[in-house]
């Protein structure tokens, strides 16, 4: 069989396997993801997904933007990677760490309305 000619394309999102995208922290305890999450197709339902800013019982520190739910229908949805208690953790390579979660949102209000959106997300 001769070599092929022709460009290699690019694995779609669902061809990926998930070692791939994984990172784990040092402990082994949460894995980390990054991966593009396309809009189009997805029509006014955008990303799809419904989050929360969760808080410290102790201290009412900002903990982190978690994923509530996802929205059948959104481009999440149909990519069927992001999950429900996701932390999301950096959108477009800029970080939501450190951020309060209202900072965090307009953070991620703003990208959304950009294609092409890469996310970042913890996963214990």
């Amino acid at each position: 069989r001769e070599p092929s000619t022709e460009p290699s394309r690019m694995p779609s999102p669902r061809e990926l396997k998930s070692e791939e995208e994984l990172v784990r922290t040092p402990d082994g305890t949460r894995e980390f993801l990054t991966f593009e999450i396309p809009l189009n197709d997805s029509g006014s339902a955008g990303l799809g997904v419904s989050v929360k800013g969760n808080r410290s019982k102790e201290n009412h520190a900002d903990l982190g933007i978690f994923v509530k739910s996802i929205i059948n229908g959104g481009a999440a949805s149909k990519d069927g990677r992001l999950r429900v208690n996701d932390q999301l953790v950096a959108v477009n390579s800029e970080s939501l760490l450190g951020k309060t979660n209202q900072e965090a949102m307009e953070t991620l209000r703003r990208s959304m309305s950009t294609e092409g959106n890469t996310l970042e997300i913890g996963r214990a």
